[in-house]
């Protein structure tokens, strides 16, 4: 049945445009185009009408109708490669930039996307970045399917095999040049023409001539209203559809209101006008968010922090080896990968098979089988023997710090002051408009010339930017301090969380202990080729017993491998040049249940056996950390601290002269440890958990902040909230320090914003503060912000000597 034409001009139920003659119509609906009946359609079939229970009108006006061979070039192999951020016989990862995303109704019908196209596994947005991350299934639904669901519904992806971030920030930055320029070219040839307005012209020029030069300044203001001033228009639109409020609707309403005055007033012939002032106002407001924003590329935090993310890497050079930060890798530069390391940037599967685990990249557990020549994608984990890769993409870090802070691995989100901040952001501009309000109702009764002045200066000198960037400028100083230091955290709400801890759990072994130069005597009964196949066996591993092991042979690599595998708190067993090798706890190397399996002696020993036969148990002298007592010292004063160790309690001794006795524990299996750390929540207690990440993984994600400690290989554990470099373990007690001080830089930063609104409002409330001139002092109270949190991040890091 054709769709019904409407004759009767209405507004479109999808989009909001106007419906014309050439509108159609489905059930009780009005459509602008067969575009949005379309749209409306598809939802209404898929049961997502509850898209327009956010607002009204909320959806956007599709392409009316789009070539599909347009988008054939998806279907090319190479090309979805390039686009993908994951590609394989099952799953399709891929991102988007979506420009024409604008609201909350938006996010729910994108992250809906599995509703409406079959295959679609799942979706989801980022809403600042305006990115959509779609997993879809491409035995169902191909990539060009995908783009071709997301324009039928009018949201059409950037797809640019070129684009990058770079380059996007740099098209927005000439956006705003020209912006500035029309605005500054306007404002300079309308004060210029509004001279007659303030001097006795009227010997020079007749009446005639002063009209005409009011409206050359209409013409003038125009591309400044229109292109200028279109961003705080939009951004306003857009909040007041979602029934919001913020800086740009304040600032918009003194400018429609000097505008509307101004028109009237030439129009009308009752005078000139504010068009200088409203000229003014945009220009200068467009100087200070230009200023702003280079001064937040200046101090942009995210980006420096993720070039301080410690993930290194073995790169191989002929038979050298060496670990190097993944910063440093290049195109074809052979790497070493180790069990359970992460693959740091994409590449190719040199010789043999591996076992990769992507559930960091897809949220499936189970490991791929890859064989010789397959593409390895970053994010990866291996899960078998060391593997030999050959980089193909530079590394992205961006990426990597992605799928670090996925939602599937995140706790919570945010804490404390957080929430209160963005609270009161929310009623802020709500409280501004109010004032404005009240201000214009005194001066139109007392005295109505200053009306649009003070109401417009109220709008525009009201400045809740410290509310918004005094949290993240300062977290993100405070991250940035701590990376240099070599505390990597995962986010800005970990700083939050690592202030309100009160109780810490050390993982003992690589912990608490140093790998370097530990004793053993492993090879007093290992003839010297056996010693070489242990060594090989141990090799693949990242343990720090097999690292030791590792030393005792000068080239295992050369030795062929099969058969190998790691069983996490047990052992390694592997075949080596033919012979079976183990490596661990006894009751792992021998099947042989003894007497003395459950001895303190033999408890934490590693055994092992040569094909079926034992012939070593070694005990490696762990030496504590030299600066454990400085370190137990600091802590033993503000927090609770325990100890659990999977070894026994050879150096229980040596350990209670830092540690209190009774919170020592020894024989703890991974499952007892995060077993523990709930324990210790359940009666009340902030638990920081610190750890090798190899058999604490479980403790770590079950803490309040689980840290991650690194040597001279960096891990890369997902459910921890950060990473430190062990070398700067004794610096743990000035972290948590400057932590909770960064809750008093954030309060202060809240006290200046009330003492400067309290100060402007006070002079725009009573009529003595030009427009123009709160114009110039609002971008400069947020620049002040930023001054500020930077100025006092520095001090409270020197403060706690880690500036």
């Amino acid at each position: 049945m054709p769709p019904v034409i409407n004759t009767i001009i209405s507004t479109c139920y999808h989009c909001g445009e106007k419906c014309e003659q050439d509108s159609v119509s489905s059930g009780d609906h009005l459509f602008c185009c067969t575009g949005c009946m379309t749209v409306y359609e598809i939802l209404e079939n898929n049961g997502l009408c509850e898209y327009y229970d956010f607002e009204k009108n909320p959806g956007i006006n599709p392409t009316k109708s789009f070539d599909h061979k347009r988008w054939e070039f998806l279907d090319d192999k190479k090309i979805q490669k390039q686009l993908t951020d994951y590609l394989s016989d099952t799953l399709v990862i891929v991102s988007f930039n979506i420009p024409g995303m604008h609201c909350s109704s938006c996010i729910y019908l994108l992250e809906n996307l599995s509703r409406i196209a079959k295959g679609v596994l799942s979706s989801e947005v980022n809403f600042l970045k305006k990115e959509i991350t779609i997993k879809f299934d491409p035995r169902e639904i191909s990539l060009r399917k995908v783009v071709e669901t997301l324009l039928s519904i009018g949201y059409s992806p950037e797809i640019n095999l070129n684009n990058s971030e770079k380059n996007k920030a740099s098209g927005q930055n000439k956006k705003i040049v020209y912006q500035i320029g029309i605005a500054g070219f306007c404002f300079g040839n309308i004060m210029i023409l509004s001279l007659p307005e303030y001097f006795d012209f009227k010997s020079l020029l007749t009446i005639d001539f002063i009209h005409l030069f009011r409206y050359v300044n209409i013409l003038l203001i125009i591309p400044v209203l229109v292109f200028s001033a279109s961003d705080y228009f939009r951004n306003s639109w857009y909040a007041l559809k979602n029934l919001r409020s913020n800086m740009d609707v304040a600032v918009t309403i003194g400018i429609v209101g000097l505008a509307v005055q101004s028109f009237y007033d030439v129009l009308s012939g009752h005078g000139g006008g504010f068009f200088d002032s409203l000229s003014g106002l945009i220009f200068f407001l467009l100087v200070g968010r230009f200023f702003q924003q280079k001064t937040f590329q200046a101090l942009s935090f995210d980006r420096d922090y993720k070039s301080y993310f410690p993930l290194a890497i073995t790169r191989a050079k002929g038979n050298e080896e060496k670990s190097i930060n993944v910063n440093d890798l290049m195109i074809g530069d052979d790497i070493i990968v180790h069990n359970r390391e992460l693959i740091p940037a994409d590449s190719i599967l040199e010789k043999g098979e591996a076992f990769i685990d992507y559930s960091f990249v897809t949220g499936e557990s189970r490991a791929v089988l890859c064989s010789e020549g397959d593409l390895i994608y970053a994010g990866g984990r291996n899960m078998g023997p060391r593997l030999k890769l050959k980089i193909i993409k530079t590394v992205s870090q961006s990426y990597l710090t992605r799928l670090w802070n996925d939602k599937a691995f995140n706790k919570d989100e945010q804490t404390g002051v957080s929430i209160w901040a963005n609270s009161l952001s929310n009623y802020f501009m709500v409280g501004v408009i109010l004032i404005a309000a009240a201000t214009g109702i005194y001066w139109k009764i007392h005295n109505p010339a200053l009306v649009m002045r003070s109401v417009t200066a109220v709008l525009i000198v009201a400045c809740p930017c410290v509310l918004a960037l005094s949290i993240p400028f300062t977290f993100g100083q405070i991250m940035r301090i701590m990376g240099k230091k070599g505390l990597y955290l995962k986010n800005a709400q970990s700083i939050e969380k690592l202030a309100a801890i009160d109780t810490i759990v050390f993982d003992k072994t690589g912990t608490l202990t140093s790998t370097d130069n530990n004793d053993s005597t492993f090879g007093s009964s290992l003839l010297p080729e056996e010693k070489n196949w242990v060594a090989a066996a141990a090799s693949q591993s990242m343990h720090p017993v097999s690292r030791l092991l590792k030393e005792e042979n000068t080239n295992p690599e050369y030795y062929p491998i099969t058969n190998w595998e790691e069983t996490i708190g047990a052992g390694i067993k592997a075949t080596v040049n033919g012979n079976e090798i183990k490596i661990g706890k006894k009751e792992f190397v021998s099947q042989e249940i003894t007497s003395d399996d459950t001895d303190d002696n033999s408890f934490g020993k590693t055994y092992i056996s040569v094909n079926g036969i034992i012939k070593t148990g070694f005990a490696p002298i762990q030496k504590l950390r030299e600066d454990i007592e400085a370190l137990a010292q600091s802590l033993k004063s503000k927090f609770r601290m325990y100890i659990l160790s999977g070894d026994n309690d050879a150096q229980q001794s040596t350990l209670e002269k830092y540690f209190t006795k009774e919170n020592l524990y020894f024989r703890q299996s991974p499952q007892q440890k995060l077993e523990f750390i709930e324990d210790l929540q359940g009666s009340g207690q902030n638990v920081m958990m610190i750890g090798d990440g190899l058999n604490d993984a479980g403790a770590l994600k079950a803490s309040n902040f689980g840290i991650t400690v690194t040597n001279d290989i960096h891990s890369f554990t997902p459910s921890a909230d950060a990473i430190l470099d062990i070398n700067n373990m004794g610096l743990l007690p000035k972290f948590t320090s400057l932590a909770k001080d960064t809750k008093k830089i954030v309060l202060g930063a809240l006290v200046f914003s009330i003492l400067y609104n309290c100060i402007g409002l006070s002079f725009a409330v009573r009529g003595n503060l030009q427009p123009w001139v709160a114009a110039i002092l609002m971008p400069v109270s947020s620049i002040s912000v930023v001054l500020y949190t930077r100025l006092a991040s520095i001090v409270a890091a020197k403060r706690n000597k880690l500036y």
